[in-house]
């Protein structure tokens, strides 16, 4: 392959998004290719590899949780397929392209081949690297191997911690610093770069000519950039990150800032969820700022055990309570290698400020008497308008074990015991219904493999 015609490849992956949203990407690009010229055209040396899991998932409930799972059961939920191609060109020059096949994230009846990997490497010495182009936002420990099941013991990564972003791919530059210490290591990584997610939600009730029931995707385009503080010695690593992310409407439009409040009668009013209701208007910021910080610790404990816990605290720095997701979140598990097999449990958590869920309740519960003018519009109106906002307060139990067939491949199963408090976005609630102190028991069984 030529590295030229490899380069403009990994042009025509961004084009695939709005060019407004890649601009201080599109300048990083243009310096990485302005050397390609001096660079050797022939690859040295090529590798491929693939990974792919099928997992079948059930839960004791006839609504969705976590957008497929319910007691009909699904595949689509943990099932997906890749594949990685990597070229060395000398010099320290390299690229990357990772295509997956998934669930698309803009639609619950499709599937969808990305590129989650499309970049240009180069690694001037064994203690720093640097990557320009589309990559993997390294938030969580599990980052650069998320989508690779048979790298890791747990059935599913927590999904309570690893929802932080709806996307976990970003277009542009990263590097990499590392200091050896005898049989230790310490590195920094930073990244700086942009993307668009699909954020989801579930509509309960519609309102006539306003909002169908079902589900809703919303496209945010972020510019976002941190810096990862990570110690490895021997088996262990302790890692720290510092996140910051501004998030706009692809097409400049405003956001939703807050629900006003309009009183019909003391004690009895609606919020104003739609500006084309009455009252004073609907609050709008151009942009939602966001600081996520994150810790993240893998521990061998001797005789075979390891500890393995993340948490992370997302601070919202733009006056928002609607679209935004203040929150602590975590997980923390234990497991013991057996053989070929690896038993684990693990405990999950996730919850929203009390601002965020204390706003969402009091639009879900509110309704105005039938004798007003309008009532079924304006109570129909209140449920979307909480539907409409990211609100979470759950908290899951899981015991599960993987058995290594080989090296490359596993098979899996759990056992997870969920349980919704006050409200959780990720479950798709039935028409007039309010799923809150309520139980969800997920069977999940798969196979994964590399090659």
């Amino acid at each position: 392959m030529c590295l030229l015609a490899f380069a403009s490849f990994l042009i025509g992956v961004f084009r695939r998004r709005p060019l407004a949203s890649y601009r201080p990407i599109g300048l990083i690009l243009l310096l990485a290719f302005v050397g390609i010229p001096v660079l050797p055209v022939q690859a040295n040396s090529f590798s491929l590899s693939g990974f792919g899991t099928i997992g079948f998932a059930q839960s004791d409930r006839s609504f969705a949780y976590q957008r497929y799972i319910n007691e009909r059961g699904t595949l689509r939920r943990d099932s997906l397929a890749g594949l990685q191609l990597d070229a060395a060109f000398g010099r320290g020059f390299g690229a990357t392209v990772q295509l997956i096949a998934a669930p698309a994230s803009d639609s619950d009846e499709k599937y969808k081949a990305s590129f989650s990997w499309a970049f240009l490497s180069w690694r001037p010495t064994n203690e720093l690297l640097v990557r320009v182009g589309r990559q993997r936002i390294p938030l969580y420990l599990f980052s650069q191997n998320y989508d690779v099941s048979a790298t890791y013991e747990f059935a599913r990564l927590p999904t309570e911690m690893y929802s932080i972003s709806p996307g976990n791919e970003f277009s542009g530059a990263s590097f990499s610093k590392s200091w050896n210490f005898g049989n230790a290591d310490l590195s920094i990584e930073g990244y700086w770069g942009a993307t668009n997610v699909d954020g989801r939600f579930w509509i309960r009730d519609g309102m006539p000519q306003v909002q169908s029931a079902g589900p809703i995707f919303r496209t945010i385009s972020l510019t976002g950039r941190g810096l990862i503080l990570s110690y490895k010695k021997m088996e262990n690593t302790v890692r720290f990150g510092i996140h910051r992310s501004v998030g706009r409407q692809p097409n400049g439009s405003p956001l939703v800032a807050t629900y006003p409040f309009v009183e019909l009668f003391p004690g009895v009013g609606y919020f104003q969820v739609d500006p084309s209701m009455p009252g004073p208007g609907v609050p709008t910021v151009d942009s939602i700022s966001n600081t996520i910080a994150t810790i993240g610790a893998d521990v061998a404990l001797g005789n075979e055990y390891r500890v393995i816990a993340e948490f992370a605290r997302t601070y919202v720095n733009t006056p928002s309570a609607v679209i935004a997701n203040a929150s602590d979140r975590g997980y923390f598990a234990v497991s013991k290698r057996v053989g070929r097999w690896t038993p684990y449990v693990s405990y999950a958590f996730l919850r929203s400020d009390s601002r965020q869920l204390n706003l969402f309740e009091s639009i879900n519960k509110n309704t105005v008497s039938i004798l007003i003018p309008g009532a079924a519009l304006i109570n129909a109106s209140q449920r979307i308008g909480a539907d409409s906002m990211l609100t979470y307060d759950q908290r899951s139990l899981a015991i599960g074990a993987s058995y290594s067939l080989s090296a490359t491949s596993k098979i899996k199963g759990e056992l997870m015991h969920a349980r919704i408090g006050r409200a959780s976005s990720m479950v798709d609630g039935p028409p007039s219904s309010n799923i809150h102190h309520h139980r969800i028991s997920v069977l999940s069984l798969s196979y994964s493999m590399v090659f």
